[in-house]
């Protein structure tokens, strides 16, 4: 006779399966990890994931959202540092999640949802670099400044630069993004 479980919450099982899913997909990759494995993994049936997530795409960004918030609740460490010292922190902080930004952005192009997300995700990033600055910055000229700052980050961590080599980059973006304040 089947041993009867007990009823887990929704919201918990759903935790089970996000976590299981961020282990894989930081483990083995997104394209490797498949939903079926997820569904092995928190020991329920592959249908079951669907209840909770629409696609693995959904699943994916659950994953996003905790590992941002577990990045924004850190980043009280560094907030009173200067913008080269954040700028450090934050390529230290995606280097552990390097897969994860590449398949971001490769997925952009083919999930409206994580087109969203990366929006959003871009959208804060812009509001921490304002925040950071001395002064107004016209807002045309912030957004430029801020992909820039983005696809600075990136490339250190795309290309895997080392901490001796990324500093002084981080250290010039800074200093420009802090150019941008000063009067004429």
């Amino acid at each position: 006779m089947a041993r009867n479980r007990r009823p887990q919450p929704k919201a918990e099982k759903r935790a089970e399966l996000v976590a299981v899913a961020r282990e894989l997909f930081l483990e083995e990759g997104y394209e490797a990890t498949s939903v079926s494995r997820v569904a092995k993994g928190a020991s329920v049936a592959p249908n079951t994931v669907y209840w909770y997530f629409e696609d693995k795409d959904a699943l994916f960004i659950a994953v996003l959202d905790e590992l941002f918030a577990e990045d924004l609740a850190a980043y009280a460490e560094v907030a009173g540092a200067s913008l080269a010292e954040q700028a450090f922190w934050l390529v230290g902080r995606l280097r552990r999640v390097r897969g994860l930004v590449a398949t971001v952005h490769a997925r952009v192009r083919v999930s409206p949802a994580i087109a969203a997300w990366h929006d959003r995700l871009h959208a804060t990033i812009d509001a921490v670099i304002a925040h950071q600055l001395p002064g107004p910055v016209d807002p045309g000229v912030l957004a430029v400044e801020s992909t820039i700052a983005s696809f600075t980050v990136e490339g250190l961590i795309t290309h895997d630069v080392p901490d001796d080599e990324a500093r002084p980059v981080c250290d010039a973006l800074a200093a420009r993004l802090l150019s941008l304040a000063r009067p004429g």
